[in-house]
Order: C-alpha cells, then sequence, then structure tokens
C-alpha cells in the first residue's frame, strides 16, 4: 500500500524554462483547446521540432484546470518498458512494497484525481505506454494525459496533433521585410544572440538569414544547431556551406519523411564539419544515457593517443554544441541532447563498434557500483552518494545490456547489488528489487555472485517489510552460501535477525543478529559490522531493554566516527533518541534526533528526516503539546511525499498512535486537525529548521514558512534561474566561482533540491 504525493491544490513538476519560449502561439491554442475535448492527445513529429517544449509550456497554460496537478513524465532515460510504471509512479511520489503492484497502485491514486500527465519522448517504448495509458484512463475519469511521440499510440479515443517547424518567410516578396515576425527567424536570431551577444538583423545579413531558415525548413533544433555557427562564420558563410550539404539530401531513407530527412542533413552536417577524432568521440559517447563525467568518457572511449588528447577532443564538441556541459556540485558533466545522440549510435552501430562500447560502458559502470558498495562506511561516504545519484540512468542502461545480452547477465547481478544502499537513499527500492529479480531468474551464476544477488534483494524486501518476498530469498541464500565462508553465511543470519523483529520475534532476532555481529567482528568487515550492530540496537529496543540497545549505540558510533561514515551513524542516533524518550529523557531524546536530522539534511535522505522529525514530535509532545502536534504535521506531508505513512512502519506504528491519542487528550481533536495542518504547509527545508529551532521567520500568509534563503542566495537562485552557470553567476555578482558553487549548494541544501531545475521552478512559484 502507498500513500500519495498528488495532494489537493499540487501543481505538478513542470520544469522552468530555462531559455526562451518562441512563438508556437497557435500550437498553445490547439492543444489547450484539444485537452478540454479529448483526454488523450499525442503531439506527433519528427526529432528535433520541439514537441517537448511544446507540451511543457501547454501544461504550464493548462495548469489551472487540474486541480491535482500537471506531472511531467520524462522518458527518454527509461530503457526498458517493465520500468515504465515505475517511471510514472517515482515521478508522483508514490512507492509499493512490491513492483508487480505498481499499476494497481497507480490506478488507485488516480481514480478519483483531476490530473494532467505529460508523458514526454514515448517512442522507444510506445506499447508499453500504450498499454499502460489504456488502463489508466479506463480506470480513471479526470485523469487526462498529453503525449509526445514520433508516432501514434493507436488507442481508442487518442487526438493526434501533428507538430510542425516554425513558419518561414517566403523565398521573395513583401513579407521578407518583416522577417522577425517570422517564428522560425525569431529563433534563430535569440539563439544566435546567445553565442554572438549583440546579434542582430541587419540589412547586409537579412537575407542570409532568411535563407538559412528557409534551408533548415524551421526547424528548431536545426536552427538551434545552425546558430552556434555564428561563433566561426557569418550568416552568408554559414549559408554557403549549409546550400552545399543539403544537396546531398536527395539521397538516403526515402521512406522517412522530408522534415525528418533535413533534419538528419543538419546534424550530418555537423558530423562532417568535426575532426576524425571529434567524430570517434561523439559516437563513443552516444553510449551513455542521462550525460557522463571524464573518469568514464575516459574509460570507454579509449585509444585517443596522447595524455590529454581526450579531454581536448570533448571540449572542442562542447564548443560545437555536440555536448552540453553543466557544472554540478563542482563536478562537471557532459550530455547529448537525443536526436544527436541517436545518430552517434547509428555511426558507432555502422563501424561495428557498438557492442564493444556497450562491454566497455558496463564494465565501467560495474566497477563505480563496487567501489561504491566498498567504500559507502567512509570517508568519501557523501561523494558517492552524489555520484550514484548523478549516474542512475548510466546504471539503468548498463543493467539493461546485461538483462538483454545473451551471455551478460552474471556482471549486472554484481551491479545490482552493489548498488543496495543508492536503491534505499534514492527511493527506488522497486527498481533494485526488480533489476534483482530478473537477472537472478536467469540462474547459472557462480555461488558467489548469488549469495550476493540474493542478499541484496532480501535486504531490500526486509527494508520495505516485504517478508513474503524476503523469506524465500534468505532461504536460498543460506543454502548456497554454505560454501562462501563464515562471512557470507552471517550475512543471511542477520538478515534472519531482522526478518524476526519484524515478526515480534525479539529473542531469536537478538541470538542471530549477536551471533553474526561476533563473525564481522572477528572478520574485521566493517560494513557489516555497522549494520548488525544498528540491527542489534534496535533488537533490543523491541526487547524493552534500553540500555543494551544504547550500548550498542555507542559502539556503532565509536565505529562509525573511526571510518567517517556519517549514513548508518544518522540512523544509529535516530534509534538511539527514540531510546532517551521511551526512558522518560525528552531534552536528550531530542537532542540526539536533531544530531540526526542535522546528518539526514547533510546526506539529503528524506526517509531519514522525516523518521528524526517525527521522532522529535514523541519527545515534544509532552512538553509543548501545539508545537509536537505542528512537527506530527511537518513529518506526515513528508511520508505523504515518499509514499508511505507513518502508521503503516513497523518500528513507529505503535508510538505514533500513543502520541496522536496523547495530543487528541490534551488539545482536543480540532485543535490537532489545526496545528498538524500548519506543518504539512511548511516546504521542505524549513520544516527541518522548524524541528532544529533553527527558524526565525514568520509564518507567510498563505501558511507557508520563508525559504530560509538569504538575500544573496535569493539573488544566485533568480541567477540560476535564468540559466547561468557558476562561472556565468561569479562574473556577473563579481564573486568568485568557488563562492557561486558554495551559495548553489547552500540553496540545494537548503530546499532539499538535488538539481538547478528544480530551483527554477520553485523561484517560479514564489510570490514576488
Amino acid at each position: 500500500m502507498a500513500a500519495p504525493m498528488l495532494l489537493r491544490g499540487s501543481s505538478g513538476n513542470l520544469p522552468a524554462d530555462l531559455t526562451s519560449f518562441v512563438g508556437r502561439r497557435r500550437d498553445r491554442a490547439d492543444v489547450k483547446r484539444l485537452l478540454s475535448g479529448s483526454r488523450l492527445v499525442t503531439l506527433t513529429g519528427p526529432g528535433g521540432v520541439g514537441k517537448t517544449r511544446l507540451s511543457l509550456r501547454a501544461g504550464a497554460d493548462v495548469r489551472r484546470a487540474f486541480p491535482d496537478g500537471v506531472w511531467f513524465v520524462e522518458l527518454a532515460s527509461v530503457t526498458s518498458p517493465a520500468l515504465l510504471a515505475h517511471t510514472v509512479a517515482t515521478t508522483l511520489g508514490l512507492r509499493t512494497q512490491s513492483h508487480s503492484a505498481i499499476v494497481a497502485t497507480l490506478v488507485e491514486h488516480l481514480a478519483d484525481r483531476s490530473a494532467l500527465l505529460v508523458f514526454d519522448n514515448c517512442e522507444h517504448v510506445v506499447s508499453a505506454c500504450a498499454t499502460l495509458l489504456d488502463e489508466l484512463l479506463r480506470a480513471c475519469p479526470h485523469l487526462h494525459v498529453l503525449v509526445t511521440s514520433r508516432e501514434p499510440l493507436g488507442l481508442f479515443g487518442e487526438t493526434i496533433r501533428q507538430v510542425g517547424p516554425l513558419p518561414v518567410p517566403p523565398a521573395a516578396g513583401p513579407d521578407r521585410a518583416n522577417l522577425i515576425g517570422y517564428e522560425s527567424v525569431a529563433l534563430f536570431v535569440d539563439r544566435a544572440r546567445s553565442v554572438v551577444p549583440g546579434f542582430r538583423l541587419t540589412s547586409g545579413n537579412r537575407d542570409a538569414v532568411a535563407e538559412i531558415v528557409r534551408g533548415l525548413d524551421g526547424i528548431p533544433l536545426a536552427l538551434e544547431l545552425a546558430a552556434v555557427r555564428l561563433r566561426a562564420l557569418s550568416p552568408a558563410q554559414l549559408l554557403d556551406r549549409l546550400t552545399d550539404r543539403f544537396a546531398l539530401l536527395n539521397s538516403g531513407n526515402r521512406t522517412a519523411p522530408d522534415r525528418q530527412r533535413t533534419l538528419r542533413g543538419c546534424v550530418e552536417w555537423s558530423y562532417d564539419l568535426c575532426t576524425p577524432g571529434e567524430q570517434a568521440l561523439w559516437a563513443g559517447a552516444s553510449v551513455f544515457s542521462g550525460g557522463f563525467e571524464l573518469d568514464a568518457i575516459e574509460a570507454v572511449c579509449p585509444g585517443t593517443g596522447r595524455p590529454g588528447l581526450l579531454l581536448d577532443t570533448l571540449l572542442s564538441l562542447v564548443d560545437k554544441s555536440i555536448l552540453v556541459s553543466e557544472d554540478i556540485g563542482g563536478v562537471m558533466r557532459y550530455r547529448m541532447l537525443e536526436a544527436i545522440a541517436q545518430y552517434g549510435l547509428e555511426r558507432l552501430r555502422a563501424t561495428g563498434e557498438l557492442p564493444a562500447a556497450r562491454v566497455r560502458h558496463r564494465d565501467f559502470y560495474a566497477r563505480l557500483a563496487g567501489m561504491s558498495e566498498s567504500e559507502w562506511t567512509g570517508t568519501a561516504q557523501r561523494e558517492w552518494m552524489e555520484r550514484l545519484r548523478r549516474d542512475h540512468a548510466n546504471f539503468e542502461a548498463a543493467l539493461e545490456f546485461c538483462a538483454t545480452e545473451p551471455g551478460e547477465q552474471e556482471p549486472g547481478v554484481l551491479i545490482a547489488g552493489g548498488l543496495r544502499e543508492h536503491w534505499m537513499r534514492s527511493g527506488a527500492l522497486d527498481e533494485g528489487r526488480l533489476w534483482l529479480d530478473t537477472l537472478l531468474s536467469r540462474g547459472g551464476y557462480s555461488a558467489e555472485t548469488t549469495a550476493r544477488g540474493l542478499y541484496a534483494a532480501a535486504w531490500l524486501g526486509i527494508v520495505q517489510a516485504d517478508l513474503a518476498y524476503a523469506r524465500p530469498l534468505i532461504d536460498r541464500g543460506r543454502e548456497v552460501s554454505v560454501e562462501l565462508g563464515d562471512v557470507a553465511r552471517a550475512q543471511f543470519d542477520n538478515l534472519t535477525g531482522m526478518s524476526q523483529l519484524l515478526t515480534g520475534d525479539v529473542r531469536s532476532a537478538i541470538k542471530n543478529t549477536a551471533h553474526a555481529l561476533a563473525v564481522f567482528e572477528g572478520a574485521h568487515a566493517v560494513n557489516q559490522e555497522i549494520s548488525a550492530l544498528i540491527s542489534l540496537q534496535m533488537a533490543y529496543g523491541a526487547a524493552g531493554d534500553t540500555t543494551s540497545a544504547l550500548r550498542r549505540h555507542a559502539d556503532c558510533v565509536r565505529r562509525c566516527e573511526q571510518i567517517g561514515d556519517h549514513w548508518f551513524r544518522s540512523y544509529s542516533l535516530w534509534h538511539a533518541g527514540v531510546m532517551h524518550w521511551q526512558r522518560g529523557d525528552s531534552q536528550r531524546a531530542i537532542t540526539t534526533l536533531r544530531d540526526a536530522l542535522r546528518l539526514k539534511r547533510e546526506l539529503a535522505d528524506r526517509l531519514g528526516a522525516a523518521l528524526c522529525i517525527e521522532g522529535i514530535a514523541w519527545a515534544t509532545t509532552s512538553r509543548d503539546p501545539r508545537r509536537g502536534a505542528v512537527l506530527l504535521g511537518i513529518a506526515g506531508v513528508r511520508f505523504d511525499a515518499l509514499g508511505t505513512e507513518a502508521n503503516t512502519l513497523p518500528w513507529v506504528t505503535r508510538p505514533h498512535a500513543e502520541c496522536e491519542q496523547e495530543l487528541r487528550g490534551t488539545l482536543g481533536e480540532h485543535q490537532v486537525r489545526r496545528a498538524k495542518a500548519r506543518g504539512a504547509r511548511f516546504g521542505l527545508a524549513d520544516g527541518v529548521e522548524y524541528a532544529l529551532e533553527e527558524q526565525s521567520g514568520t509564518a507567510r500568509r498563505d501558511g507557508a514558512v520563508p525559504s530560509g534563503l538569504t538575500r544573496r542566495e535569493r539573488e544566485v537562485a533568480g541567477l540560476v534561474a535564468q540559466g547561468l552557470s557558476n562561472k556565468a553567476i561569479a562574473s556577473t555578482l563579481v564573486i568568485s566561482q568557488r563562492t557561486a558553487e558554495t551559495h548553489v549548494e547552500n540553496i540545494l541544501t537548503k530546499l532539499g533540491f538535488t538539481s538547478r531545475t528544480q530551483i527554477a521552478a520553485w523561484l517560479a512559484r514564489e510570490p514576488g
């Protein structure tokens, strides 16, 4: 069972425009009209024509008509049809006990809601999209869907709207005098100004510009690619090269639409202008999904010659806008537009090098997963968390390769198992289980690989309290691990103890977990030792032996301090705070839980933060009932956003119910509801500050609290919303780049965000 993130009055998750939106007034009006009369509207057209941008703007135009929000579901990085429903559920903030229940959960929570889903880039999973949307639309009468795809879904009741290129000026005639009035020209000039500040239409370049946009048939991606060339070419020179190149477009795929061949010609033209080294790197980089970093491209595209040559070539592709560079938390990351990446894959496939590149890609991310697993409990923990988050789509691509390519499955088990903690932190427990189930079902692996996969899958099931799923895996793991040594066997003893804790068999849980801990300590298996310490700490707590529980907590904290761990330490602190509260020491409980919450904020662990705020509410209720109720409201809306509820978590259910009962007896039902509603209106960062008593501002009239950003941070947030890089922000504000990076990191932390796009979207919603 899951709880929805879809709250009444929610505006959804539409990302803000980071570049200006030019034209499409008639298209926007048509889409708005079609959505008013049809529950499924599909925007079709060739790649690069602007379907995504139009869908986002149309979604914003009709937002008020959908009280439960407009939700953008980005599908370009979905590598397997099996992940489609999971991606939709994740977008909506839903979590299920098993991946088999995802569709049922979606139906349940969309059944009576008036919402618009925007499914973007459906063409590579078109059959899966058709199947899922057919079920959702039949079961959810108030649901509307706007789809972008290169082909229709073929569903009954589907309204298809072809998205064409932007209007272009005529070959000659009086209309040529008002060039800027043509949307294609306006877009070209707008993008030209972004690369050549001060660029404008003049009597000397207007005819060349008109012919350029005509030659490119007004296709937005083609216009943007061509505008970049103005860094090195005049409009007349650009026209000469463009005209010569398109003379070759009479041949090729005669079955493809003319517009599609024109876009291909533009991309081919950009490809042919690259050096052989740039072309090779372009093709090699196309195997990545969702972007990549320097170490990844070095591993996947070897053979570049002298040291530094690859970086020079990489930066050259950035200059030519083949690659887009992004500074994410001080780490430079690179990505390709979809059409450019698809062309690179074609070149790689044509040379016969695609399979080898896929293997190198898979091998790199297998090493990355293995390194993250071994170094998770250490000083580099936060860096690993962020790296795994940034490369989530690449891990999915590597796992899809393993799952579909004959003979390549075993490394996939190791990747999915090595990402065990990542699946939890990123809220992707169902996805982790899906990959492990798929790969483990193939069989034929070594005992070590099988045991690692079974352990990871069972562990994910235990975290979700899904014993029916976890127990058979634990039993299989026990059988497989017999030949692998004491540590492997003890891992399944620890899992057995955790499962017994969930069923209330506390004595057996203590026995099995204590045995596992002794084995881990004797083998100096630090990761497993710390995990077992927390399990034993919780088992003693469940038995009512708070003294033993706190003794194990002290052992755990000491061990974490020795190796620089924060992740496990934060969970041990949370449980210790609860133990202090149960012993009647509310002040010490609050202090300990706040220490845990500060770590959770640093780690961006939303589930952990919700647990800590919930615990602080329990400890606060007897001292300040009204504040305790507000804290319960803050925690409750966070559990909702994660797709769960406090009263469904085994270790939270009883104290949560007792706290609610005490509050109703002290304040009365009406006052409790009012206080919890106030807490539910806090922003993510502000709710944490309230729990930590760091909040100094007063509530706004709408019930929300100030963001907590300083005046300078608000200024930086505004520049981020304009699409400026950290370097550009530093130049604008006359500060160092490192200072700009620090401001951006602080903004992300305070707002509880993970991307610059979220900052822009938040700022767009904020009152002036």
